[in-house]
């Protein structure tokens, strides 16, 4: 029997797991820099929720599992982990670069707003899954194709399930929900939206109200996605009867802005000016709810 030839160390071999662990450190600082300095739309969008984590957290995760699987074996020292490791990392940065290829799409074809951070991301996933394919000795590519295919069709599932959640949300979760709102959103509207949100604004109501329906229209229902609304009704869709009571909420729907509560439906330009929105105030919307 012939025995097999050896291959030669390259420099790229000797110092994979060095570079591995650099890029997904910067991956690790991107994300927590992220974190610390807030949500972009495609961090707090629903298109990316999963479990309740935000989008950094999640980044900054992934790119700590990554890193961990780099470096471990050359912290150690156990060359028991070297080959569960790089099929570790290999498995970890085509699921990554899957979902940063979605995260791409919500951001450019969906959302239209760029995010340089996400995009930045989206590199440093491509550079792990390259790097993960030249920096091994792998004895085929035969042996990556069954857990390549695996993780790929898993990840697939996983951002299919989570765009068709952030389409039609009401599918998933039991609950009564709220009317349709047939408006779309102007500029203003969704720049005032987020704006309520940021300060922490939060929207009372319940799901049969009529007049949390007129009040949902004045804003379109691209901008009242990103409002912090509070079902009220134990009827409704996650609802949070205690937080309502707690808020003193009395009637529907009740703005709590600031500290103090506004009932009764309220008009965007009221609401900009409670708020201290100093933004644009060119709204489509201001007769849509009456």
């Amino acid at each position: 029997m012939a025995r097999k030839r050896k291959q030669p160390t390259t420099w790229i071999h000797r110092n994979s797991r060095y570079l591995l662990t650099g890029v997904a450190t910067a991956g690790l600082l991107l994300s927590v820099g992220c974190m610390a300095k807030g949500n972009s739309a495609l961090a707090g969008s629903a298109y990316v929720q999963l479990g309740g984590l935000s989008l950094p957290l999640l980044g900054a995760i992934a790119y700590g599992l990554m890193g961990a699987c780099a470096i471990g074996p050359v912290v150690t020292k156990n060359k028991s982990l070297e080959g569960p490791t790089w099929i570790g990392l290999f498995i970890g940065s085509i699921a990554m670069t899957i979902f940063s290829g979605y995260l791409l799409y919500i951001m450019l074809a969906v959302l239209q707003e760029p995010c340089i951070p996400c995009m930045v991301s989206a590199v440093l996933t491509v550079g792990l899954w390259g790097l993960t394919l030249v920096g091994n000795r792998w004895e085929s590519l035969g042996q990556l194709l069954l857990p390549g295919i695996s993780v790929a069709l898993v990840a697939f599932i996983a951002t299919t399930g989570l765009y068709a959640y952030a389409q039609n949300p009401n599918t998933f979760t039991a609950g009564n929900p709220p009317p349709v709102v047939e408006t779309d959103s102007g500029a203003s509207e969704i720049a005032l939206a987020k704006h309520l949100t940021d300060i922490g604004a939060k929207k009372y109501g319940a799901w049969w109200c009529p007049h949390c329906h007129a009040q949902q229209t004045l804003f379109g229902k691209q901008a009242f996605d990103h409002v912090t609304y509070v079902e009220c009704d134990e009827e409704g869709i996650d609802p949070q009867p205690n937080a309502c009571r707690a808020a003193g909420v009395q009637s529907y729907p009740t703005w709590e802005i600031n500290g103090q509560t506004y009932a009764g439906v309220q008009s965007l330009q009221s609401l900009a000016a409670a708020s201290g929105y100093a933004g644009p105030q060119e709204f489509v919307n201001q007769n849509a709810g009456h």
